[in-house]
């Protein structure tokens, strides 16, 4: 509740401020607006890896880009059909797609370095920051010709109210992060099971909570289309921006992270992507929803069983 509070004070107060001072909405969109909706994941992450978590941190990216495609995707498409847009079949979801390859390279690159450490490293780090400077370049351009706008729910706010919101979502951020991870942690601990299935599963949904709520709203407005680039967008962030930035703050170890989570997370992206080549009009209707959300239950319950009544799993 405090990500999920703290990253909407924090949007709504610092586009104001920034609104104030003359900074342009393309700006503030790229910039506030999209920092904001990644906020919770971005904060969950860091924390983790100055815990020393870094299997939480790993699994809470991997487990969101899995979670907004399959449980977020297939949601909105249940309660309002969604439209691909060309650039996002052809051009953001590949990017995306290379995102997860890139990732599962990194942490299985200990197999051809003959190494017993599976990390993601500060170099690892550095280079995935590096896809997203390149991906923000691309974005950056693609805006400047559209000229998107905040959107008709922006309204001007006192500047006393608008620092007030800034400032209290940057402390609700921070104290629901270390809560969020401490919590996290606990919880494994105490059932027994490791910090990377709860990453991937009770964190990844929770941070991914405000993403939910935005997209659905957005389809009950009749603006289904914006789910899908929040979904992609937000995918392309976690990939190279959160999880960059929490490997150059501390290697991440791979731990219990498997290869069918990767996988997962790579079917799960190829799905938005031959959807769009195939479904008429390239639109995504209800029984894709379906599938979808099916699919990531039915990972759900296979997390479940390999936490609890299977074999422990074992890192990539």
């Amino acid at each position: 509740m405090l990500l999920s509070a703290g990253a909407n004070y924090l949007v709504e107060g610092a586009s104001n401020i920034a609104k104030r001072i003359g900074v342009s909405d393309l700006i503030i969109g790229m910039t506030v607006v999209s920092f904001g909706t990644s906020a919770p994941e971005l904060v969950v992450s860091v924390m983790a890896a100055l815990n020393g978590a870094g299997e939480l941190a790993l699994g809470n990216v991997i487990g969101s880009n899995t979670a907004n495609i399959g449980l977020i995707l297939g949601v909105t498409a249940i309660v309002q059909p969604l439209r691909i847009r060309h650039n996002t079949i052809w051009k953001d979801i590949p990017f995306s797609f290379i995102g997860i390859i890139v990732v599962m390279l990194m942490a299985g690159d200990h197999h051809l370095d003959r190494s017993s450490s599976a990390v993601i490293s500060r170099s690892d780090g550095l280079v995935l920051l590096c896809f997203f400077a390149v991906y923000l370049y691309y974005t950056f351009n693609i805006a400047l010709k559209e000229r998107p706008s905040l959107g008709e729910e922006w309204k001007e706010r006192p500047l006393w109210l608008a620092i007030f919101w800034t400032v209290g979502g940057l402390v609700a951020l921070s104290y629901g992060g270390r809560l969020t991870v401490d919590g996290a942690v606990g919880i494994a601990r105490s059932l027994g099971v490791s910090e990377a299935i709860i990453g991937l599963t009770l964190v990844a949904v929770g941070t991914s909570l405000p993403e939910l709520a935005t997209s659905v709203a957005a389809a009950l407005r009749g603006r289904a289309d914006m789910a899908m680039g929040n979904v992609v967008g937000s995918n392309i962030f976690n990939t190279f921006f959160i999880l960059g930035v929490s490997a150059v703050v501390a290697p991440l170890p791979i731990g219990k992270i498997s290869l069918i989570d990767f996988l997962v997370c790579l079917t799960a992206t190829f799905l938005m992507f031959a959807g769009g080549l195939v479904l008429k009009r390239q639109i995504m209707y209800r029984p894709k929803g379906w599938i979808l959300l099916t699919l990531y239950v039915m990972y759900l319950l296979w997390l479940g069983w390999e936490a609890f009544g299977g074999a422990a799993g074992s890192g990539i």
